[in-house]
């Protein structure tokens, strides 16, 4: 008899079990949790860092393109949406947004428009400002000023989303009177 109620006392007692699966339960729904929070985290990081290289190669490439222009919106720029100006090799440049709203492009005057950004980027905002343009044959001596404002966004569900506004000011090199 005493023999029995040694080997009955060495097992688990079902309360025992019900607390010890409840405790890891809980300890494996609070892990699940946090590891998709990082998910999540590296998603949204993933996004920013995609539109953050999108919108500043964009920003980069106009900026070195219209530094070294003249004759800013020669026809005169209808909105401020679109971007027109002679290059230093005489061509006749436009950077403007897609109808769509979603990229912006590029357009010299003798080739196909291309794309400046990426399919997983929307444009949610282009424009051009123009300050100091050029007054020529007498010049006023003003260098002219370009500010370009851009802003994105990149990710799928909105709570991913990562949304960047860009604003920079180019100066044309050559004096205006030149």
């Amino acid at each position: 008899m005493r023999n029995n109620k040694l080997i009955f006392k060495k097992g688990f007692t079902l309360i025992e079990l019900i607390v010890a699966l409840g405790v890891f339960m809980v300890v494996m729904t609070m892990t699940l949790s946090a590891f998709l929070n990082i998910m999540d985290i590296q998603k949204k990081t993933e996004a920013f860092r995609k539109v953050n290289d999108n919108l500043n190669f964009a920003m980069e490439a106009m900026m070195r393109e219209i530094r070294e222009g003249k004759s800013y919106c020669p026809s005169g720029c209808t909105d401020d949406k679109t971007f027109s100006f002679v290059n230093k090799d005489g061509d006749t440049v436009k950077y403007e947004w897609d109808e769509t709203g979603k990229y912006i492009k590029r357009k010299k005057s003798t080739d196909e428009p291309l794309r400046m950004t990426s399919d997983g980027i929307k444009i949610t905002r282009l424009s051009f400002f123009v300050s100091g343009e050029e007054t020529y044959p007498s010049g006023d001596r003003q260098q002219p000023l370009v500010t370009i404002s851009i802003g994105g966004e990149s990710g799928e569900k909105e709570k991913l989303k990562s949304k960047l506004n860009l604003q920079a000011t180019v100066s044309q090199r050559k004096l205006d009177s030149q």
